[in-house]
């Protein structure tokens, strides 16, 4: 029995001066673990836009970092999921260092469909967890959140005093100024239409042009429709904004008058 519990101690002894030593070497590895963050990039892809984040680890401790996975899910103001996006580095041995870059990718064509993400400021919901293994044993995990704003691309869009000038003896020349805020990451470039309704919901007259509205910048413009019956036009109506590109339609009705 005696011999037993002797054993019992000197294996109790053992495990403690491991877990001492483990403790104290894991300390001084995360003590000696280098890392940081580079400049957020956005970037333009084929359905979006690309937040691009670029990292460094630098593993100078005793023991290996294994399986860093980083998630990191989107949301808006509804926490409404937009986006998930994942990287995955497998292994940062001891003595070793790492670059990569968590990219975030947004689709275009999911925002579009959020009326108030288009035609309003608004912001985004962060959520990032981050999971690893440590000493290739020790599971770690942790999560953090940030709220970044959004930039919408027609802030503000509105059409001011409609002017109207002759053109034949039945029919008129109609120019709508259009303004609006592009306070976007991104530049907008497509095909804008404009419909013109009287006040009893007959159109009036229409007009197309190209769009090309750079990121963070004011769009101010008179687009010229083609020639309108005068006997149709009324003090008051409505003007439907269409906004066409490959990826995305976006629509809006302002009143005029």
């Amino acid at each position: 029995m005696k011999p037993a519990i002797r054993a019992l101690g000197i294996a109790t002894i053992i495990i403690w001066i491991f877990l001492i030593a483990f403790s104290v070497t894991a300390l001084y590895s995360v003590m000696n673990l280098g890392f940081g963050f580079g400049e957020v990039q956005f970037l333009p892809s084929t359905t979006g836009v690309v937040l691009s984040l670029p990292f460094f680890i630098n593993n100078s401790g005793y023991y290996d970092l294994s399986e860093l996975n980083i998630t990191t899910r989107i949301t808006d103001s509804n926490e409404t999921a937009l986006s998930v996006s994942e990287t995955f580095v497998p292994l940062v041995s001891t003595g070793n260092s790492v670059e990569a870059a968590h990219n975030i990718s947004i689709d275009l064509s999911d925002v579009m469909e959020r009326i108030g993400l288009i035609f309003e400021d608004s912001f985004f919901v962060f959520e990032t967890f981050v999971a690893l293994n440590f000493a290739r044993f020790v599971p770690v995990q942790l999560s953090m959140n940030m709220t970044v704003p959004w930039g919408a691309p027609f802030n503000n869009v509105s059409v001011g005093e409609i002017s109207v000038l002759p053109f034949n003896s039945t029919h008129v020349r109609v120019g709508i100024p259009l303004s609006f805020e592009n306070n976007s990451y991104f530049d907008i470039t497509g095909t804008m239409k404009l419909e013109m309704y009287n006040d009893v919901d007959e159109l009036v007259t229409f007009g197309e042009t190209s769009l090309d509205a750079p990121s963070q910048s004011m769009y101010n413009d008179q687009i010229n429709m083609q020639p309108a019956d005068a006997s149709k036009l009324t003090d008051s109506g409505q003007v439907h904004f269409i906004f066409e590109t490959p990826v995305f339609t976006v629509e809006q009705w302002m009143p005029y008058g």
